[in-house]
């Protein structure tokens, strides 16, 4: 039988890049305070070969306010980076998630206040 694969699609994940699904759980709760704050409205994930992307938008039509990137750690195979950017340019890289999520809450809060003063 014959098996028709549509170009451009390729059905070999193993070597993309993905968030693992307490990495995703963690992202969320995070989201979800920004949008229970009002700070955020929209976000999107995204990956491939090198990274996984996660980014948070303050509405469905804008640039993404942040994003938390995963890539593949350059020293060691196990290990990955995650980062924050801020209008592409990279703010913090660490190879804790929990690090950098903190690091993005005070980056909100900063956002928060901006909003209501």
């Amino acid at each position: 039988m014959q098996q028709i694969i549509s170009k451009g699609f390729n059905y070999n994940n193993k070597h993309k890049v993905f968030f693992s699904k307490s990495e995703l759980q963690i992202i969320l709760q995070t989201y979800s305070k920004q949008v229970s704050s009002g700070v955020c409205r929209d976000y999107s994930i995204d990956h491939n070969k090198q990274k996984a992307i996660f980014s948070f938008f303050r509405s469905t039509f804008d640039n993404p306010i942040f994003q938390i990137e995963k890539k593949n750690n350059v020293k060691s195979k196990l290990l990955f980076d995650f980062s924050i950017t801020y209008k592409q340019k990279i703010i913090e890289t660490n190879v804790s998630l929990s690090k950098i999520l903190k690091r993005l809450d005070k980056k909100f809060e900063f956002f928060q206040r901006n909003k209501q003063g």
